[in-house]
């Protein structure tokens, strides 16, 4: 906990210091972002479940423009745990996945092109298994919180190296005042996971363009004004049904290389998702907020629901 501190006290300070010297300061050039995962936000709150917690702050800034372009470059730290439908199971035999836990750091590059497309291309290098401290890290806020105590950590995913990359590609295809038709395309390869996933999405509402929109990010590079923060800019919702095919998941099968976990389970091909979100955003700052509806990802799972709630803050 100490060493992440540290590592986002000293990214703050190196991109604000890097971001003004190679920006002019009538723009908003930073953007400090935090993003949270967690099902408890679902109001299950003596239960976790599945992917149950996601903690990702990053640090964003404008980067110069290349052909008319902009880019904007992250760098982010991620930590995510993974359990089975009840943390009081203790044995295998009760189990319906393993327990997982990871910490990882990226380097995203965002690009926001003049025909009103958008892409990602993000990759992250970390670690997952009994090194990261995710046992003792959920172990410590459950007794903080009187939830109940994680029992089945001993049969974790065994430790090994995360390498992966992600590609995201936007696309509007239909667009009128108060409605909007997109495309989302997700690429994931790497020692964790292996997918694709494509999805149609939809913008009900007072939305801005997917390159100058709240919902990519993309409001670096607007003009430093003095707004009222109570301005408020953009205010829509958003639904996006989507279909994912697996090739692999680490943390559910375990090391793609030589598996040493004590306990794994085959992960489902094909898994259904819907995106429910809501996004309000004033000239400095946005406030996200996105429920997901997933479908079984192996055999004995059940279905899986979880919140995302995603704070920007730009200077």
């Amino acid at each position: 906990m100490r060493i992440s501190i540290i590592l986002i006290g000293f990214l703050l300070f190196y991109t604000e210091v890097f971001a003004q010297r190679i920006s002019d300061k009538k723009y908003l050039t930073t953007d400090y972002q935090l993003v949270v995962d967690n099902d408890v936000f679902t109001l299950k709150i003596k239960q976790d479940q599945y992917y149950t917690s996601g903690i990702f702050p990053a640090v964003r800034f404008l980067r110069d423009s290349i052909r008319n372009t902009k880019v904007i470059t992250t760098f982010q730290l991620n930590h995510r745990i993974y359990t089975p439908r009840k943390v009081t199971w203790r044995y295998e035999y009760q189990m319906d996945r393993p327990y997982a836990g990871m910490a990882s750091i990226s380097g995203i590059n965002e690009y926001y092109f003049p025909t009103n497309q958008y892409l990602k291309v993000h990759l992250e290098l970390g670690w997952i298994g009994p090194k990261t401290l995710a046992d003792k890290t959920q172990m410590t806020y459950h007794g903080w919180f009187g939830m109940p105590p994680p029992n089945g950590w001993d049969l974790q995913i065994s430790d090994a190296p995360i390498i992966n990359i992600y590609g995201t590609y936007l696309k509007t295809w239909y667009s009128v005042p108060g409605f909007e038709l997109n495309t989302e395309t997700n690429l994931s390869l790497g020692t964790i996971y292996d997918n694709v996933r494509q999805e149609f999405m939809i913008r009900f509402g007072d939305f801005k363009p997917i390159t100058s929109s709240a919902l990519t990010g993309g409001l670096l590079g607007n003009r430093r004004l003095h707004y009222k923060q109570k301005e408020v800019s953009e205010f829509y919702l958003l639904y996006a049904p989507g279909v994912e095919y697996v090739f692999h998941n680490t943390t559910l099968e375990g090391n793609l290389f030589n598996d040493k976990s004590p306990y794994t389970e085959q992960a489902f091909p094909w898994v259904f998702q819907h995106r429910f979100g809501m996004m309000l955003s004033w000239p400095r700052f946005d406030f996200g907020f996105i429920a997901y509806f997933r479908t079984h990802e192996n055999e004995k799972a059940e279905k899986h629901d979880y919140v995302g709630v995603r704070l920007n803050q730009r200077f």
